[in-house]
């Protein structure tokens, strides 16, 4: 009575605690990512890859290269900008050592190059799929855009960042103000003046200059004044008033030669929603954080702000994630309760009793409460995966109350909890086979594991503890009456007619085993149309030898199993008839793609323009796409994102009546045919349906060297000499030098000038006089120091007018000044438009170039051509460098199988846990022969109706491995328990009694299993994950049925009378 008084009130604190905590809980839309490595990105607008290379990404590998447990660490530079990926030791902590990454980055940034925004950290390649976007506001008022700009830069977003889980704060929409002062080489020649001489009369006059001290005297003191002279600010300069230079009695002033300008800084990106031009505030969460709750959070905040902000001034919320997080979790928790009151009404349907719904009832809620304590100490994340785990997972709870509850109804005791302990033990040991899935597949089906191992484990205690201490206090006391002798002799009837089935079965057990195995399928589609030895695929007709001879037992299966006649023609039918589900299955599924997202309907449009174009003109086909896609109601929202010429998207969402239509597939259509008709740049769109891509990728060759050293330049050196040497073959084209490991590439070119030393020499002239007068030709933006203004500093920056207008024949032609005479760029070397790398790698601080080549012949011929090359090559390579083969391609399709080799594992384990229990080798073995037995329903499920294969069905397998040998495990159980205590009743009798005593519920269990999952059948195939789940463990289960009734008894009974 005490004992179960403690029980009881044990259970209640910690369910109140876990109902405390459930706000706490991090709440998500998908699974975050995450594994041992952590991505470094960065900026530098306009600046070339080996510029980038050396300024910015060698210094902070270096810095980076200290890191402790870091384990790899690579870079990629290319124009603009750069990444480094850094890779840990597994059990690093990695959200430690993102920190100490940042905390370097924060210390190098001020050495770093003026105009590198500070690097990016993140634990994925892309920064946004990192950090989620979590809200989009949109800022008006009175006033410039650009003071609007600095208002929220200044007085909101800091309020914003000091929130915990937000990640960043970025305003956008408006463009600083400078003074653009243009120019006009002509005038400049003209008289005689450069770029420099205007720079530094700028300078100085609008540098504060130190006049001296004056003292004045009042009151009979003293006193020291500084003064100075002031520069003028942006209402009172006079350009016209500057001096520039004096030239025969004349003085040249500043607005003779410039145009003065003010106008807003060049954009280098644009962010759009709806195709709006304003000013945005976005706000991104970090890894792992509550979306829900941050989003709340912040709108209190802007409530609390607006007291103190300008007149007229507003902020609108245009995007927020957390509604469709809400709406998707509000779905999934009504399919979660759904699925409760089904359970429940289950159980009252056939125990007819309030007492009996009430006990499994308070241990559902115990379960689920002490559960949330669990979540909370172990960092669970809710998301919608997690959340169809719970579900699942609920109906293997109320399996476990329910076994318990009628045992100690019948019998009196917990002898059954051994056999809840290993069913529960062996479901977990199933689940832990996640933890060796592929980093993207665990990462998705991660959160999904722990969930169930959580409430499984409390289910344990549940059964052990609470429902002996509840059914203490609320006493069932067993049937006895007409209803009970009806339903006896019913059972006995029915045992009869069961134990003459098992009777003739083990007469026949061969034809039942026959027709079992061959539903489940013979392999023979599995065997390979031909076997050949090693050196036989080596082999070539070019080849001096001859072709080697087979051992006799592949010459047999060659002209038998391997011969046309049999691989055309009898083959295709005998994997139909021999091949059985199985067959239907591997054929189906051999077209499916097992990775799905779980995310709403999005259209993604991704643009990319030749080099060459501007940022600009990739704005300017943005804006038709825009105006284009504004005339369409059914579209929620799109978002344009433009950071460069091959960093461009509009990313396109639609209403929720449409997203399951086929408005999605029309507007991809629509969309396809506009940006044919545009023509001026090239798009990927995908997101819905097949994809589709007309940018001109180019094949890269199918040989590839990779050559590394610790020397740039001289890596380059070497690649071109053995790029002519290797040109020097008749039976190689197409040489290509990159650092891209693609066979396929965009194609990058550039211009190279092929000096003659000679004619440069005769000319006075030199490498540095040459390469100042070519700056001349092609100047860029000279910053010519600021101007103060009531907004703050405006850059002066002197802008040639006919800059980016510059084209190869005005290069060729300029005439360009040396110390004895004028000269052309034509008339000293050769102009040529070569193929180019886009990018610089390096592995471990050592370059890494790919030296990409067709070879004309066969594979064979290829292979000894390239071995012979590098063997001669690399006698000539300097220390420090290395030339290898990087042209092996094969052998990835293995790892994407990988995870079904590991069903082989849960396999085992099943087998270890059952033979502890039943201290037993062989009645293990009968237990797992029921498995493939389910996985008939479940191969069946899929081929017939056509359902995606996705983690959803493999989670569906590792659930059936589980499940569908518990029923096993109790009646097994109960036989070794009578066993003991009737050994003079013979093996097949004790086992009916068995069968008997276990197989309600047993049915119990599995139906109410089926019916927790029959909510996520609602939703149709649309569903994904949680519709293929269910689908799969629902026809697994039905056919486990079978399993337990007829092949169990005809694998555990050696024969009938034993």
């Amino acid at each position: 009575m005490k004992s179960s008084f403690s029980v009881n009130i044990g259970f209640l604190v910690l369910s109140i605690i876990g109902l405390a905590l459930l706000p706490k809980l991090s709440v998500q839309l998908q699974p975050q990512s995450g594994g041992d490595q952590v991505f470094v990105r960065f900026s530098w607008y306009g600046m070339g890859a080996e510029v980038v290379e050396r300024e910015v990404t060698s210094p902070i590998e270096g810095a980076l290269s200290s890191l402790r447990g870091l384990q790899n660490i690579s870079s990629s530079s290319y124009k603009g900008g750069g990444y480094i990926s850094l890779e840990f030791k597994k059990g690093t902590d990695m959200d430690a050592a993102r920190f100490e990454v940042s905390s370097i980055l924060r210390s190098l940034h001020p050495r770093l190059p003026q105009g590198v925004p500070l690097p990016m950290v993140s634990y994925t390649s892309g920064a946004d799929e990192d950090d989620p976007l979590l809200l989009i506001y949109t800022i008006n008022g009175e006033g410039t855009a650009y003071s609007l700009r600095e208002f929220a830069m200044n007085n909101i977003a800091p309020q914003i960042s000091n929130l915990n889980d937000v990640s960043r704060v970025e305003v956008s929409g408006a463009q600083p103000l400078e003074w653009e002062l243009v120019y006009d080489k002509e005038t400049l020649n003209i008289y005689g003046l450069h770029v420099a001489d205007l720079q530094t009369a700028i300078r100085k006059a609008m540098e504060r200059k130190e006049l001296g001290l004056s003292h004045t005297t009042k009151d009979g003191k003293t006193e020291s004044i500084h003064v100075a002279f002031s520069p003028a600010t942006t209402d009172s300069v006079r350009w016209e008033d500057i001096v520039v230079a004096s030239s025969a009695g004349r003085i040249i002033k500043l607005t003779d030669i410039v145009h003065p300008r003010l106008k807003e800084v060049e954009p280098i990106s644009y962010f759009r929603v709806n195709g709006l031009t304003t000013i945005y505030l976005r706000v991104y969460s970090v890894r792992g954080g509550n979306q829900m709750a941050l989003s709340k959070e912040i709108n209190s905040l802007i409530s609390e702000l607006k007291l103190s902000f300008p007149q007229n001034f507003s902020m609108l919320v245009n995007y927020d994630a957390s509604e469709y997080i809400g709406s998707e979790i509000q779905k999934i928790v009504s399919r979660a309760l759904l699925a409760i009151i089904i359970l429940l009404l289950f159980v009252l349907l056939i125990s007819r009793r309030w007492r009996y719904l009430l006990i499994v009832s308070l241990s559902l809620l115990a379960n689920i409460c002490v559960g949330f304590v669990f979540y909370y100490l172990l960092g669970v994340e809710i998301h919608l995966i997690s959340l169809a785990s719970f579900t699942v997972s609920l109906g293997i709870i109320i399996d476990n109350t329910i076994i318990m509850a009628d045992h100690i109804r019948n019998f009196g005791n917990r002898r059954a909890f051994m056999a809840i302990l290993a069913a529960t033990v062996t479901t977990i040991g199933a689940m832990t086979v996640v933890f060796f899935l592929k980093e993207e597949q665990r990462m998705q089906l991660i959160d999904f594991a722990i969930v169930i191992v959580i409430n499984l484990c409390v289910s344990l205690a549940v059964a052990l503890l609470l429902v002996p201490a509840m059914m203490d206090k609320l006493p069932l006391g067993k049937t006895v009456g007409s209803k009970f002798f009806r339903h006896r002799r019913i059972t006995v009837r029915l045992s009869r007619v069961y134990s003459g089935f098992i009777k003739f079965g083990l007469n026949h057990r061969k034809l039942f085993i026959f027709l079992l195995v061959w539903a489940f399928g013979f392999p023979v589609f599995l065997l390979p149309d031909k076997v050949e030895t090693k050196e036989q695929k080596e082999w070539s007709i070019y080849s001096a030898i001859e072709k080697p001879t087979s051992p006799w037992y592949i010459s047999l299966y060659n002209k038998t199993l391997g011969s046309p006649s049999y691989v055309s023609g009898i083959k295709p039918w005998a994997s139909r008839i021999l091949g059985g589900s199985w067959y239907l299955f591997y054929s189906y599924f051999a077209t499916q793609d097992f990775n799905w997202d779980n995310s709403r309907t999005v259209l993604y449009a991704r643009g990319s323009m030749p080099d060459g174009s501007t940022i600009h003109q990739m704005n300017d086909v943005f804006l038709e796409l825009e105006n284009f896609l504004a005339g369409f109601e059914e579209i929620d929202m799109f978002i344009s994102t433009i950071y460069g010429i091959d960093n461009s998207q509009i990313e396109i969402t639609f209403r929720p009546e449409h997203e399951t239509g086929i408005f999605p597939h029309r507007l991809k259509n629509e969309l396809i045919r506009k940006v044919n008709q545009i023509g001026s740049a090239d798009f990927q769109i995908h997101g819905v349906g097949q994809g589709f891509s007309n940018m001109m990728y180019e094949n890269q060759g199918s040989n590839r060297l990779l050559l590394t050293g610790y020397n740039y330049d001289l890596l380059l050196k070497l690649a071109d000499r053995f790029r002519d040497s290797l040109e020097v073959n008749p039976r190689v084209s197409n040489v290509i030098i990159g650092a891209s490991s693609s066979w396929w590439a965009k194609p990058r070119y550039e211009f190279v000038m092929r000096l003659n030393r000679d004619r440069l020499e005769e000319t006075g002239s030199s490498l540095r006089g040459l390469y100042s007068n070519l700056q001349f030709v092609t100047p860029g933006d000279v910053n010519a120091g600021y101007v103060s203004g009531k907004d703050g500093a405006m850059d002066v920056v002197l802008r040639d007018v006919n800059k980016g207008r510059t084209n190869v024949w005005t290069m060729e032609n300029s005439l360009l000044m040396s110390n004895y005479a004028g000269m052309r760029l034509k008339d000293i070397g050769k102009m040529e438009r070569e193929r180019t790398g886009d990018q610089i790698r390096k592995n471990n601080q050592v370059y890494e170039l790919n030296i990409h080549y067709e070879f004309i012949g066969p594979w064979e011929l290829s292979r000894r051509v390239r071995e012979r090359f590098i063997e001669q090559a690399r006698n000539y390579l300097p220390l420090g460098f290395y030339l290898d083969d990087a042209s092996n391609w094969g052998g990835w399709r293995q790892d994407e199988k990988s995870q079904y080799w590991l069903l082989f594992m849960v396999v085992a384990i099943v087998f270890l846990l059952c033979s502890i229990l039943f201290e037993s080798l062989r009645q293990p073995l009968a237990v797992l022969m029921v498995i493939p037995v389910s996985f008939i329903g479940l191969f069946l499920t899929f081929s017939l109706f056509k359902l995606n294969f996705d983690q959803g069905g493999y989670a569906a397998m590792l659930l059936l491995c589980a499940l569908t040998i518990n029923a096993s495990i109790y009646i097994i159980n109960e036989y070794n328990n009578m066993r003991k205590a009737n050994r003079r009743l013979s093996s097949f009798r004790l086992y009916i009694k068995a069968f008997n005593h276990k197989i309600i519920p047993i049915l119990l269990t599995i139906f109410s299993t089926i019916l927790g999952l029959m909510p996520f059948l609602i939703g149709g195939k649309g569903e994904g994950f949680w519709f293929s789940l269910a689908a799969g463990a629902t026809g697994g289960l039905i056919f486990s049925l079978l399993g337990v009734i007829i092949w169990l008894p005809l694998v555990f009974i050696r024969n009938k009378k034993s």
